[in-house]
């Protein structure tokens, strides 16, 4: 298998200024009356002369207020020159709340950087003004932003519009009365579905769905850190946003798509492993000369050890022997002495009694005999004589009271050994059929071997299902809240009560159960259910070995991976591979991958909430029954004109997979034999500007354009209504 691709996510950086200053307004643009574009969206400004093909200026919309320690001077910064500096990359602050502009200051700010960068040097604007804006503004910012441009720059007139409209026209759309279609604008703050008919948007109809890429780059943010939560780099915004540009898609089948992420054969064709920086542990390479040495060093403090236990072992048994010999004395003394002196001897030696003395001289025979067979190398195991049993049919009578004590040990030997013989036997008899079963096993397998690696996997599948099934009922046993523990603390406080309880207890007579209710009843029921293993589980395991075994040797297809113990491993579960992947093996003390990401679900899960809000808990339609609303409200003839063209635009239907979704879905959702065309702008991010440019360049443009006069006349209210804007009612 080849190895996959690492990527990076690197800080862009930036040198102030970014743009210089043009030189060319005196000699090209002064006193031509030559319109100027601004399209104003919410993530980035682009800004130029109507007459050229391409803004002269594209930008963040961002404003940074920052002191330069430095030079001790306070610095204002706009655009990409914000993350020329890290103060001025933490204090950057957008005009926008949403889609809408509540910060003239910055707004402000801004302008005057683009009327700069454009050279002009004039001390009013003496150009026209087309600026987009988004759908349904509220109108007091549209006079704030007239009061702005009119009192501030006195501009000679002013046209607003819809961006995404304006990409509509650039892509041949709205041209005349008889264009329609649908204009879906996935932008950075939000996404529209707007219906346009007869060469105008219609507003009225037009839907909002609250996620774009800025909702989707907190979202792939925080599924990083759900997902890592003790990932050594802290992940930036930016980076995030880097992540949804470059790696998500949008999935034609979202399910198939979980299923493929699921399925370990097409898990690689999916993830994707993002390096972060990390620095790496010096490892100081030693020479052979300092190995052959340490290893030197290893072997002598090894036989140093050794020694030291061997010395320890022979200390013991020393001191053993010399017990040995000395409780012997003991015992052999009782001949010569007085009773009374010998039990006063005994007393003192710190025996209890000559039971005492006599278990105590046997466990030091064992122990010693054990140590030198150690020491001689013999075999513990090797078959024990028959126990001498002398006086085991002698009658009692016949007998004195050591006789009678000597015969009792000897029945309790003969029981013990007889009982070894007997164990002994049945092993054999066990070994002779497991021999059996092997050979009946072999033989079936020799004459149907198809067959019989299918009756064992089954087998296997059987014991399985055993082992899960059980180790699933520890686990809801475990939890108190489950309905098994529950049962089962029922069950324990049944058996617990005193009186007798009745299969039927009456409504009114019905005493109350209050086990459980208390932390001091789930810690008996703890006591109660903490159990080691069972033998039935451990029985389980040693067949499903057998089985496994068996498969590994005969079946070429079950391979080591396939075996309970791999797919039961925690590194084998779904949510390891989902961290950790399948490439590189995982290694945790390798520092290079604990510094990685394994982008794989979030690049499907992330664009999929645009079609199921209510993945991040949105309540709001998705995308696809939006479209669906909106089209059902026109009748028969209005739904063919406006099903048409789907015209998708707007920088997050970048993403790879968006129009295709927006075609399948749409098959579902209309009338079989519908004709319709999704047509993605040619340059989501450019086109609206560049729809802007071709219809300042339109004569008939001026008709839609508030002038200064009539901003004097009507107020900051004011607006001329065309088919490429809002509309105030």
């Amino acid at each position: 298998m080849s190895e996959p691709s690492v990527y990076t996510l690197d800080e862009k950086e930036y040198d102030a200024p970014y743009y210089s200053i043009r030189p060319d307004y005196e000699s090209s643009y002064m006193g031509s009356n030559t319109p100027i574009v601004i399209d104003n969206g919410s993530y980035q400004c682009r800004a130029g002369w109507a007459t050229e093909k391409d803004p002269a200026l594209i930008f963040d919309n961002v404003v940074s207020r920052y002191k330069d320690r430095k030079a001790n001077v306070n610095m204002v910064s706009v655009g990409m020159d914000v993350y020329a500096d890290p103060a001025g990359r933490s204090n950057a602050r957008s005009p926008f709340d949403g889609n809408v502009v509540c910060d003239f200051d910055r707004m402000e700010t801004i302008l005057d950087y683009i009327f700069t960068t454009l050279g002009i040097n004039t001390s009013s604007i003496e150009h026209p003004l087309i600026m987009t804006e988004a759908v349904c503004i509220p109108s007091y910012s549209r006079k704030q932003m007239d009061e702005l441009l009119f009192e501030c720059y006195n501009v000679p007139s002013v046209m607003f519009g819809i961006d995404s409209l304006f990409g509509f026209y650039a892509n041949g759309g709205l041209r005349d009365e008889n264009d329609g279609g649908i204009v879906i604008s996935a932008g950075h703050n939000a996404t529209h579905v707007i219906p346009t008919l007869h060469g105008k948007g219609l507003l009225e109809r037009t839907k909002r769905i609250s996620y774009g890429g800025t909702q989707a780059t907190d979202y792939m943010l925080k599924l990083m850190q759900l997902k890592y939560p003790t990932f050594p780099t802290k992940m930036t915004t930016s980076q995030a946003q880097e992540l949804v540009h470059t790696h998500v898609n949008v999935a034609d089948d979202y399910q198939k798509a979980l299923n493929k992420i699921e399925d370990k054969d097409t898990f690689d064709e999916v993830d994707r492993i993002i390096q972060f920086p990390y620095t790496a542990p010096i490892v100081e390479e030693k020479t052979e000369e300092e190995l052959a040495r340490q290893a030197a060093k290893k072997e002598e403090n090894a036989k140093r050890l050794r020694e030291a236990a061997a010395k320890s072992r022979l200390e013991k048994l020393v001191t053993r022997e010399q017990e040995f010999e000395a409780f012997t004395e003991l015992k052999n003394s009782k001949a010569t002495s007085t009773k009374k002196d010998w039990l006063a001897r005994l007393k003192e030696t710190g025996f209890k009694d000559e039971a005492d003395l006599d278990d105590t001289i046997k466990q030091l025979d064992t122990a010693i005999q054990r140590a030198r067979n150690k020491e001689l190398g013999i075999d513990e195991n090797e078959e024990k004589e028959p126990p001498v049993t002398t006086l085991i049919d002698i009658p009692d009578d016949q007998l004195s009271e050591a006789e009678k004590k000597e015969k009792r040990k000897q029945k309790l030997m003969k029981a013990n050994y007889d009982a070894r013989q007997r164990a002994k036997k049945a092993k054999e008899e066990a070994k002779l059929r497991e021999q059996e079963q092997e050979r009946l096993e072999e033989e079936k397998r020799q004459r149907d071997p198809e067959k019989w690696i299918e009756e064992v996997k089954e087998k296997r599948q059987a014991v399985v299902d055993r082992i899960k099934r059980r180790r699933r009922l520890t686990m809801e046993l475990s939890d108190r809240r489950s309905r098994a523990s529950q049962l089962r603390m029922r069950s324990i406080a049944s058996l617990a009560s005193d009186g007798p309880s009745p299969k039927r207890r009456r409504r009114g007579n019905q005493e109350e159960d209050t086990f459980g209710a208390d932390d001091e009843d789930w810690m008996i029921y703890r006591e109660i259910s903490r159990e080691d293993e069972s033998d039935e589980e451990e029985e389980d395991l040693s067949v499903l070995n057998h089985y496994e075994s068996l498969l590994l040797q005969y079946d070429p297809d079950f391979l080591p991976e396939h075996s309970y113990e791999a797919t039961a491993s925690p590194t084998n579960t779904l949510m390891h591979m989902l961290a950790r992947g399948k490439w590189p093996p995982y290694d945790p003390t390798d520092v290079g991958q604990m510094h990685q990401l394994h982008v794989n679900i979030e690049r499907v899960r992330v664009g999929e909430v645009l079609f199921q809000p209510n993945i991040v808990g949105l309540d709001q339609a998705g995308l696809s029954e939006t479209m669906n609303d909106i089209i059902r409200t026109f009748n028969p003839e209005e739904r063919k004109q406006a099903v048409k063209t789907i015209f998708v635009t707007g920088g997050f239907s970048s993403l790879p997979g968006f129009s295709s979704r927006i075609s399948s879905s749409l098959q579902s959702l209309l009338p079989v034999g519908t004709i319709f065309s999704v047509k993605r702008a040619e340059n989501p991010l450019l086109d609206a500007w560049r729809g802007a440019a071709m219809i300042a360049q339109n004569a008939a443009y001026h008709q839609y354009a508030v002038t200064k006069k009539e901003y004097e006349e009507f107020g900051g209210e004011y607006i001329k209504a065309h088919g490429l804007g809002n509309v105030f009612r």
